[in-house]
Formats: C-alpha cells, structure tokens, sequence
C-alpha cells in the first residue's frame, strides 16, 4: 500500500508539470549555450541547446512533435574545410516519455504479487521504478523541482527496500535442478502441499515482513513439511518448522506431557522466526544460516573449523556436510521457484483457505470427549482444531486454557457445558470376552493398563478362573508410548542410584 501511494503522487505531479509546461510561455528569449569540444584533429564544433521556447513547443503535443525552424540543429565537426556540414533535425525529449510503460509495468507487478509471484512482481516494479528514474534528470524540468522528486525518490526507495531482505536463487545450481525433478516425480503430493500452504500464507508472510526477514522463507516450510502441521519426523521434529524439543523450548515452545506447542502454526512461525533471525546474526549469510537450520549450528560451526570453510559452497565441495545438509539449501531454493511460479512446472494448485474456529477459556481440566459433546462435534475435530493437546484433556495445571472450537457452536457449547457436573470423568469400563490363549498380561498390554488392576476391578482370585467366554471389565489407562517412558525413566533412575552407590564404596 505504501509502495503504491509513493508511485502514484509521483505521476501525478509529473503529469500537472507537463500540462503546465504546454501551456506556458517564456517571458524572455533564451540564450544558447556554446560548447568547444576538441579532437585529436584539433577541429572544434559548436553545439546549440534547445531553448526554453523550443522545448514549450515540444512538449505542447508530445505525441506528436513537429519539427520546425526553431528545432535544435546539431552541427557535425569540422575535419576539414572542404567537407559540408550536416544539419540533422531532432525532436526535443519529453519528461513524460515511457511513464504510460511504467504504470502498466507497476499494475502488472501488483497483480503478481498478488498472485504469489513475488520474483516477478520485483521484477515488473524494478522496470517501473527504472522508467521513473530516468525522467527525472530531463533538461525540462525545472531545477526548482528536483528537492521535491529526489524527497520522493528516498521515499519510494525506503518503502521498498526497508527492513525488507531477499535471498539469491540460482535456478541453474544442477543440485537445484536435481530437486525441482524430485518434486516432478511426484506431483500429487507436490500440488497437495502448494494448496495447503494457502492456509498459512498470510499468516507466515505477515510475520517475517514484521520481522524484516526475507518473503523466500515462507517456502522453507515446504520444504521441512509440506504444510502439514502435524508432521512428525524420525528424529523428533515436529511441527510444520520441524521443531526438535530441546530447541523448541529454548525458544518459548511448552514442551510436556500435557501440550506441545509446536503443533501451533502461530506460535511455531513466531519460534522459527527468532531462531532465524539468530542463525543469521550468528553466521551473516542465509545459506549458512539455513544449513544451520537442519544440521544444527554447533555442527555446522564445527564443520567449517574442521574444512577451514567461509562458506556453503566451500562447504559443499569440501565434503564436509552430511547428505542431508548438503543438499538441504538447494531444496528450499527449489522449493522457493516452485512455489512462486507452480503454473511454469505444470502445478495448478487450488490454495486452501485459512481455517475459522471458535475460541472459549476453559478454567481447569476438561475431558475432550465431554468438550466434543458440548459443541456438537466429534473428538478428532477438536484435536485438529487443538493439535498441541497431548493427552485425553486440556492442561491439568493451567486455568484459562484457549480451546478452539468449531465455528458458531460458542453459545451451545457454553450452554451444555455449564450442565456438566463432573469435567474429567475418567475412561469408561470396557467389556472384554476371553479369547483362548489370554493371559492377564497380555490384556494389560493390549489396554495400556496392569495385572494388579484387572484383578482388582473383576475379583480374581486364579488365573484359572479365567476361561474362554468369561467377560471381564477394563478400565483403560495411558497410551503405551508413555508407559515406556515411565519405564526407561525408572532404568535410569535405578542406574544412577547404583552408580552413587559405586562411587560411596570407591570413596
């Protein structure tokens, strides 16, 4: 908005000066200026100016200028006496030549930017701001003038290039070309991700304009992701930046049993936003910078000690990256031309738009099955709607909890909510019919549950009694995934203790 106010009163006053200049006549004739160039010949030449009342004349009808005595006459050099001087007519320049190319230029531009083709939205308005540039140093214009248009310039000038950064791509890197085919083979899925990303495209894009960072790494989200803010990677990253744990806590993320907030675009965006921004301070160059970002930067740190290496290109020639980190940068670069011009490489995505949802405050802990029968939803929707929820309920510990609903169902939900006595329940029994072949550790397992609870629960007093057909009660417990956990935190807890132990009787 500000780049298109600063072009437009730019026009517009040249505009007012020409109709100005048409209708104006000078009060007093003008006095040429003569010029002496010399040669190697030692021959001289006299050159006219046009005059003030000349150039009036001209641009009066700049679409067609009439040449008449008064034009300018541009007189050769003399080589020598006997050769004739040539007399060549030229119309005078007119400050508003090309300024009808410039606003086409200019309007072509906005609309690729709209259109998400950044690349060449800067390329139609760098072609623009050329166009104006050159007509400002026209010999018609009025000295008086040129405070004001060179004000104008700074202006439009800070208005494009203020705390706004971009990052080179070179489309004919072969390892670039090497993952634009990647992306080819698989074209579904490539278009799939194009379309989600219209989801976060506002939002991503807001942020790093905020923060001065480059618009090019809204496509790094591609390719750590592909859009999908719930992408869960072998190592531990998680989210659509592909957060790791200990990063993302060292950058604001809440990490714990209860919620993970790397599964919220809106926090993780502002996380990877400042962990950027560090990665770029600390290396000062964006393709160290992104490296980093993957290999992590005490690695990458150590590899250019080790490979004595300035830069990502010595770097990569040197062998000292992993694969993966290798060819890391140029598959965002790949991503990037992908993502700004789909149409060139065959992709027609259908951009999906941002969710809408409701929010409400939930005070203390709050089954999400119950939650789910309050709005009139099912418990997977709220899930996707709340992806940081881990566990069968919002925080334990945390009043004030932001649940995200689905839209328009506020007032019903807190209506049925406020008839619900008991928030968090607990599971339900399950009815279970033994097979041949179950054991009560088996069963335990199967249900995340123990042996001790099942006896409890149904009353046995023998594995005997439990024969095929009997139906037992099970109350299931945690997911397995975290029964693990608890039983790898108890092994080292038992290792540490022993090692205390060692240590005392060494002492």
């Amino acid at each position: 908005m500000k780049l298109t106010i600063a072009v437009l009163s730019l026009l517009a006053p040249l505009s007012a000066f020409a109709q100005g200049v048409a209708v104006s006549t000078p009060t007093a004739p003008a006095r040429p200026l003569t010029v002496a160039i010399s040669s190697s010949t030692q021959a001289q030449t006299q050159t006219q100016i046009v005059s003030t009342r000349t150039l009036n004349t001209s641009l009066a009808s700049p679409a067609t200028p009439k040449i008449s005595s008064s034009t300018a006459i541009i007189r050769a050099p003399a080589i020598s006496s006997s050769t004739a001087q040539k007399q060549v007519s030229q119309p005078a320049p007119t400050p508003l030549d090309g300024i009808s190319q410039a606003k086409l230029d200019y309007q072509e531009g906005i609309i690729d930017f709209k259109n998400g083709q950044d690349s060449a939205g800067r390329e139609k308005m760098a072609d623009a701001f050329s166009i104006v540039i050159s007509r400002f140093r026209e010999p018609g214009l009025p000295r008086i003038l040129a405070p004001d248009f060179d004000r104008m310039l700074k202006k439009i000038r800070v208005s494009i290039t203020s705390n706004t950064e971009h990052i080179a791509i070179n489309p004919n890197d072969p390892k670039v070309q090497q993952m634009i085919q990647l992306y080819l083979r698989r074209p579904k899925a490539t278009e799939a991700a194009l379309s989600r990303s219209g989801m976060y495209r506002d939002m991503i894009m807001s942020a790093l304009k905020k923060k001065g960072l480059p618009p090019e790494l809204f496509y790094l989200v591609m390719a750590e992701s592909e859009f999908k803010d719930d992408a869960l990677s072998r190592s531990g990253a998680a989210g659509l930046w592909q957060f790791m744990p200990g990063t993302a806590v060292k950058y604001g993320l809440k990490v714990s049993y209860w919620e993970d907030d790397r599964y919220v675009p809106e926090k993780e965006t502002m996380a990877a936003i400042h962990y950027l921004s560090d990665l770029r301070r600390w290396f000062g160059d964006w393709a160290l910078a992104l490296a980093a970002y993957n290999r992590g930067e005490g690695g990458l740190g150590y590899e250019m000690k080790m490979s004595r290496s300035l830069n990502f290109g010595s770097l990569s020639s040197r062998g000292a990256l992993p694969t993966q980190t290798n060819f890391y940068v140029p598959k965002f670069e790949a991503c990037v031309l992908i993502g700004e011009n789909p149409e060139k490489y065959g992709f027609h995505p259908q951009y999906a738009a941002p969710g809408s949802f409701d929010t409400v405050t939930i005070p203390h802990a709050l089954d999400l099955g119950i939650a789910a029968r309050c709005a009139q939803t099912s418990e997977s929707v709220l899930r996707q709607l709340n992806p940081e929820l881990r566990a069968w309920c919002t925080p334990e510990k945390k009043s004030g909890f932001k649940l995200k609903i689905p839209k328009g169902s506020a007032k019903n939900f807190e209506a049925a909510l406020a008839q619900v006595k008991d928030w968090n329940p607990g599971p339900t029994m399950l009815r279970y019919r033994i097979r041949r072949g179950d054991i009560l550790g088996k069963i335990a397992r199967r249900y995340h549950t123990t042996i001790s609870s099942l006896i409890k629960i149904n009353h046995i007093r023998s594995v005997r009694t439990l024969k095929p057909g009997r139906i037992i009660l099970i109350r299931p417990g945690i997911r397995r995934v975290h029964i693990r956990r608890l039983a790898r935190r108890k092994r080292w807890q038992s290792r540490v203790s022993r090692s205390k132990k060692r240590k005392r009787v060494r002492g």
